[in-house]
Order: C-alpha cells, then structure tokens, then sequence
C-alpha cells in the first residue's frame, strides 16, 4: 500500500522520467501542464520563451507579490514548476537555428503552433523530426491542424460550448451556465502527457519518434456523457438536481441545498441510495410506494423531498450534515467548498497533496502536487523559473 505521509524522497537520477530530454515552446495552459507532469516524474524540461516578455501566462492575474510583479503569476508559477527558462526569439533567422540545434537533441517537443502560426512561420510539422527521427513532437491546440475549425480562435468557453458542455449546465429556463478557469485546457494538457508516454513506448518498440496532435474540443468530447445515449434519454439541464439518463425516472434527493453555513450537494440515483436516505430522514415512507416509471409522480416528488432534507438540515453546518450522511448512513453527500477550505482539508493534507514551495519573487505559496501517491515518493516539486533564468546555462550566453 502506498504512503502517502511521503517521508522518504528518490534521488533525482531514480525518477521514473530522468534522463529524458523535454524541450517546451508551448505557452498558457494546455501544453505547459504537460510539461509540468513530465518534470514531476523527472525529466529535463527546458520551458523556450520569446523575449521580452515571454510566456503569456506570465501577465495572467492573480499575482502573488504585492507589486503585481509579472514574475508572481499564480497561473504561470504553477504550470511551470520544476522547468528551466531560455530566451529564444525563434522568428529570427538564428534564433530559429539555435531552437532547431535543441531541438534535436532532445525526446521530446511540446508546442501548441496552429495552422495560421506554422504557415507565417515557416513551421511544417516535418521540420524537427526529420532533423531528430527520435524526437516525440507534441501539438496542443484547440481544434487541430485541419478540420473546419482549425484555423479559428478560441477560449475556453467556446470549447465547452462545442463540446456540449454549456448545453447541460444551468436551468433549462435560463442561458447555460460557465465553469471557470482553463479547464478544457488542463484535461488537453494531460491527454498530451499520456500521448507523450505512449509514444515513448512507441519509440521503445521501433526506435522512431512521431508528430502527436492532441486538441482540446476532442479531449472534451471524449470525456463526458452528453454524446451517449443510455436507455434512450439525453443529458439536459437541470438546475440543482441531477438529470437523469435514462427513460425510468431518476430518484429524488439528488441535488444540493442549503445547510445553516452554505449549501450541500447530495449524490446517487440509485434505488438503494434513494432508499437509504429516506431512512436518514426518517420518511421511510416516501420510498414504498414510488413508481419509478411515472415521471409525472416523480416530479412532483422532487420538490417535496427538497424541501424535507432543507428541513432536516436547519440548526446544522455543512460539516455536521457531512458528517453524519457520510460516515453513519453512507451516502454520497459533500459541502461546497470555498477554496481556503479546500486547501485546509484534512483529507488532502493527511495524503500530502499540497506543498509549499518558496519562489524569490513570489514568496511562498501552497501548491497542489500530484493526484496520486507512489510507494517510492517522488522529489519535492521544484519552484518555476525566472524569465530566461537558465539561458546562460544552457545555451553558453
């Protein structure tokens, strides 16, 4: 069994990763993401900027340090921990040479050019594996190199529209709802991690790298529900509540309501579930008679039993609630959690989830490490570089 008190920490030429040579143009979310996870494990992720400013993840907010100082990204300082910093203009004729002379010497190329980048560029997608037939190149982009769509810009929002995420959020009276932040970005960022382990072992086999495209509007669409049907029902909108994905009808209590310090959502959809909260709430009644065929009579059910469970939670926390449904009925319950809470649960900090780790501008921040524990502990992550920190170092000026 894992430990995840990890106390006992490999040496950096025993990770599962060292030795690998990573060189990473990628900007933002998605293919610095991948880095991050390929340096964790131990390779040698050498982060290629474009002077002056570099990254433009650098100019995201928040900052860490008071002065807003470009070097405190919370956005940057996390996807880029454990990397090294070079200044490399590659739109220069001799800068695009000495990208080029790293290039290939390395494993593997993570790059996010799309086809309107490559073409004013000069950039084919044969350019640096046929210099370094060996060299795994990663492309990250929203919708890939060809397609309809290829050459559009986009955010995450449009992602989540295309792929039909915003069409299952919300009320189904009012305009979707958003889910913040970069997510299609990061789910991109580690189906590139996973392409790069697979073509490594690839490479293993037939000693021959490969030109990988991994595009955020496929990685979406491949992860979710909304494209299945299952016993003829499709996702929709459904507020607070749980849609069902099927023709039977979907139990009620699935939904999330207010306790005495903020909200709670209650998971399941199961009989047995459904059956067991009943005799939480002490209204074993409700379940003896339901028909789970009768939409009808499950509708009108729902807005009853929310209104019980509001009841039974008055005079109690979100923790109380948590508690008790968790630990003395087994039901799948949660309290919303704000961030600090978050980064404050015993449940992470007893697994050693999140690390601090001091950087010279930022200070020191408390930052999420791996979503998995390793019999051998990994070493400590490592803070993000100083913009053309390294540049010296590895190109000799």
């Amino acid at each position: 069994m894992p430990n995840p008190t990890k106390n006992r920490e490999r040496q950096a030429d025993d990770l599962p990763l060292s030795g690998l040579e990573v060189v990473e143009v990628a900007q933002g979310v998605a293919g610095p993401f991948c880095g991050r996870l390929l340096a964790a494990l131990g390779a040698n992720v050498i982060k290629v900027e474009r002077p002056p400013k570099g990254d433009w993840s650098r100019k995201i907010a928040p900052f860490l340090s008071d002065d807003n100082h470009p070097e405190s990204s919370a956005l940057y300082l996390y996807n880029n921990t454990g990397k090294k910093s070079v200044l490399i203009d590659w739109e220069t004729e001799s800068g695009i040479d000495t990208l080029t002379s790293l290039v290939s010497k390395a494993d593997v190329l993570i790059e996010d050019w799309d086809v309107n980048y490559r073409e004013s560029a000069g950039l084919s997608t044969e350019k640096f594996n046929s210099e370094n037939p060996g060299l795994v190149e990663i492309c990250v982009t929203p919708f890939g190199l060809s397609g309809p769509y290829a050459r559009w810009k986009s955010t995450p929002i449009v992602q989540l529209a295309l792929g039909g995420y915003l069409s299952i959020m919300g009320y189904p009276s009012k305009e979707p709802l958003m889910l913040p932040g970069h997510q299609p970005d990061y789910l991109a960022g580690l189906n590139a991690h996973n392409a790069v382990q697979m073509a490594l072992f690839e490479r293993d086999i037939d000693g021959l790298g490969q030109f990988v495209e991994v595009t955020m509007l496929e990685t979406l669409t491949n992860l979710h529900q909304i494209a299945l049907e299952m016993d003829g029902a499709v996702r929709v909108r459904n507020g607070h509540r749980q849609s069902s994905l099927s023709r039977r009808g979907f139990p009620p209590g699935v939904s999330t309501l207010p306790a005495d310090d903020g909200y709670v959502t209650f998971g399941g959809g199961s009989v047995a579930i459904w059956e067991q909260l009943c005799l939480m709430l002490g209204r074993r009644d409700l379940s003896e008679n339901l028909d789970l065929d009768n939409l009808d009579e499950i509708a009108e059910l729902r807005g009853e039993v929310d209104e019980i469970m509001t009841e039974w939670m008055k005079g109690r926390t979100r923790e109380e609630v948590f508690l008790d449904a968790s630990r003395n009925w087994m039901l799948p319950v949660a309290p919303i959690m704000e961030l600090h809470e978050v980064l404050a649960d015993p449940q992470f900090n007893q697994r050693g989830l999140f690390q601090d780790i001091h950087h010279p501008v930022a200070g020191t921040a408390k930052y999420p490490t791996l979503p998995f524990v390793t019999s051998d502990p990994l070493q400590e992550f490592k803070r993000a570089p100083l913009l053309g920190e390294h540049t010296e170092e590895i190109l000799g000026r």
